[in-house]
Parts: structure tokens; sequence; C-alpha cells
């Protein structure tokens, strides 16, 4: 729970205070120094943090403030404002963008926050052709990778050819529409062909990925996979 919580934008130290706080449901600021080993000035600052936050509230006993989480949903909220902001910041910031079309483009993309950026745009394709798949987005993306193999089933008109490891992995357990290459075919450059683009990833380890945006190409890749699909 530690790591959902930094992702959603809680610090380590707030992730670590405020689910404490969850197990003790109330506690003093002394009481959470202990639990967490952390020095209790900074455990008041955090609880501050997190109390504009809308994360945790407290009452007064004796003089004593008791601190304990709001309602879960909250943390929402702030996801929500964020979610708000940002909506806002594309809008503007396409305004004053100079709108040029790009019939022609390479672009390269490395580490997971490429790997994010580049699967929003193939969850959205109308179609999608994938070749080499490998099943690593769920090592890689651990928190995203199921609703991305979800949105993927829904376009109703997505292919997979797989390499055989893919078998081993919670993609194999989906309904999506694959295919096997042979045991001899494995490899871990994997291509996905949708929309006029090609984009050419590997997960091996640090996430690098080519995104090619050419209607040539693009039909030469995708003439060439039906090809196999259908010779497999």
């Amino acid at each position: 729970m530690l790591e959902k919580l930094q992702k959603i934008g809680l610090s380590k130290k707030e992730s670590q205070i405020y689910l404490e706080l969850a197990k003790l449901q109330e506690a003093t600021a002394n009481e959470l120094s202990k639990k967490t080993s952390t020095q209790r000035t900074v455990v008041y600052n955090v609880l501050q943090q997190l109390i504009e936050k809308g994360f945790v509230n407290y009452i007064k006993k004796q003089s004593k403030r008791y601190y304990s989480i709001s309602k879960p949903e909250s943390l929402l909220s702030d996801l929500r404002e964020k979610e708000g902001i940002t909506k806002d910041l594309i809008s503007e910031l396409s305004k004053i963008k100079v709108q040029t079309k790009q019939n022609n483009s390479v672009e390269v993309y490395e580490g997971a926050s490429g790997l994010k950026i580049l699967f929003e745009e193939i969850r959205k394709a109308k179609d999608l052709l994938v070749l080499n798949a490998t099943g690593k987005i769920f090592e890689k993306l651990p928190f995203s990778a199921n609703q991305i193999v979800k949105d993927t089933i829904n376009l109703g008109k997505a292919k997979v050819i797989a390499v055989q490891s893919l078998k081993q992995t919670e993609m194999a357990k989906t309904k999506l529409n694959i295919k096997y290459l042979p045991k001899e075919a494995e490899n871990l450059a994997t291509t996905f062909i949708f929309e006029n683009k090609v984009i050419i990833q590997t997960l091996k380890e640090k996430p690098f990925l080519i995104r090619i945006e050419n209607k040539d190409i693009y039909e030469g890749y995708k003439k060439d996979f039906e090809v196999l699909w259908n010779s497999l």
C-alpha cells in the first residue's frame, strides 16, 4: 500500500504516517512518532500537510490532539482536482501550440514515463496489430497494465501475435485474440501497428521505444503482419 499511496502523490513519509494512522484508527503525534521511528517534529509537520490535503483530521481530548484519517474517498478529491487542472492546461496549451500537421515523424522514448505516454495513444487506437507481444508490460506498468489490456480488448479489432513466453504471463488469461510464434522466434522487440503509426519497443531492462508515423511504413508492416497472421 505504501507504493500505491506514493503513486497517487503522497511523499514516502506522508504515506508511512498515513498508513500507520489508518491501522491505529486514532493516535497522537507522539504515538505515531514511536510507531514510525520518526522525530516528533517531523510527524507534526507531515500531519499538518495531510490535514491541508484533507486526508487527516483531529479532535482534542484533554488538550491533546488525536489524529485519524478522513474517509478513504478523500484521496480521490485531490486526484480529481489535479485532473481538472491538467485538463485546463491541455486546453490552454493546445491554443498556443502551433498546429502543424506532421505526416512523417520519428520520436524516441525511454523509461516508464515514455512507456505510459505511448500506451495512452495505443489504448485509444481504433484498430491495433501487435507483433512479438511478450506480456512484460505487467512488470513495467503493474498498476495500469490490466486497464490497458482491457481497453485493447474493448477495441474489438485487436490482433496479437505473441512469443511463447507470454503464455506464462497475465496477458495469456485475457480475451485478447492471440496467436503464437514458434519457440525459435522468441525475442523481446515488440511492434505495435495502428493508424499510420508503428511503435517498436523493448522492455528487457529500461523501456526503450521508437515511434514512427509514416503511412507507407505503416502499410508495409500491416501487410507483413497479415501474411504472418494467416500462416499461423
